[in-house]
């Protein structure tokens, strides 16, 4: 949902109304989790996807039939389902899907939370005889969409962010990833004269600081992702101690084996433990034999995905 807030937040200014079709459930394989959306405007435009393509057009006439004037509903596809075959679903799952008219009051609601970066979670039934009503309420610390009886509870929850620190070129390419991989991406380093808009222009955040000074304060917690690409000992070894004191989800740090093999001996002389070592993912990157900032680049963002989904 949060992809394409902006764009359903657009067409409700507008004075459009709009359909969004959320996936509530899922048996087997399907392409997408639950919390995924799709939204259909009464201009016939749509946003978002939730199976890639499978299921869509069905899900278009849906949207087009509560439009018109149909009541929300909670449709499945299945392989089994001569509907499903229909619409083209060949991975062998089934989806539940909600399909239901956003209230403009909603929207607005949700979307100036959700650009404040606080927490909410938007609460639909989906079934039952209050089919249709939606209310936004805290989010109670899960971060993964439920449904509980008859409402489907979808937490929103800020950004993860990520902290990059360096400003050469593997640090803009890291950057471009992490904003793809819908991070928070803040840039630091001390070199103000390097650290421009003009070399960065994706991230949020551009923070003239010694690293390990910026982490004794920056907001950290169990999503966050700490890259250190500074490549310099008197920068990365505060840094990489300052993160280690910090609950980081992934800390990674930049360099060849040997020179991985020269930092952790002077993190033990500055009283690092084995444990805490063990946390540092060095060299960064998954091992796919990268060699230029975008391949680099491409490496850390497959191994931020791994870590997300435990693999």
């Amino acid at each position: 949902m949060r992809e394409i807030l902006e764009t359903i937040e657009g067409w409700t200014r507008e004075g459009m109304r709009v359909v969004a079709a959320t996936l509530v459930g899922t048996e087997r394989s399907a392409p997408r989790e639950p919390g995924a959306a799709m939204a259909i405007s009464e201009r016939g435009d749509v946003a978002g996807s939730l199976t890639g393509g499978c299921v869509e057009p069905a899900l278009y006439e849906e949207a087009r039939a509560i439009l018109a004037g149909s009541p929300p509903r909670l449709v499945t596809y299945g392989i089994a389902d001569e509907a499903a075959f229909e619409a083209g679903l060949p991975c062998g799952g089934t989806v539940h899907v909600f399909l239901n008219e956003l209230q403009p009051s909603v929207v607005e609601e949700l979307a100036g939370v959700v650009s404040a970066d606080e927490p909410v979670a938007l609460a639909q039934t989906v079934s039952g005889p209050q089919i249709g009503a939606q209310e936004l309420i805290p989010v109670d610390g899960r971060a993964d969409p439920v449904l509980e009886g008859d409402v489907f509870v979808l937490p929103l929850l800020p950004r993860p962010r990520m902290y990059v620190f360096g400003a050469g070129d593997h640090a803009a390419a890291v950057a471009r990833a992490g904003s793809l991989l819908e991070y928070h991406v803040t840039v630091c380093d001390a070199r103000g004269r390097l650290l421009t808009r003009e070399r960065f222009p994706e991230p949020d955040e551009l923070v003239v600081a010694w690293p390990h000074e910026f982490l004794d304060t920056a907001a950290v917690d169990e999503r966050t992702a700490i890259c250190v690409l500074t490549h310099d000992h008197k920068l990365d070894i505060p840094a990489l101690k300052a993160a280690l004191a910090s609950p980081a989800g992934y800390i990674g740090a930049m360099g060849s084996k040997r020179t991985t093999e020269a930092r952790e001996g002077l993190l033990r002389e500055e009283g690092v433990s084995d444990e805490e070592l063990a946390r540092i993912r060095a060299p960064i990157g998954l091992d796919i034999g990268s060699q230029t900032p975008a391949e680099v680049a491409v490496a850390i963002a497959a191994e931020l995905v791994a870590v997300r989904r435990g693999r």
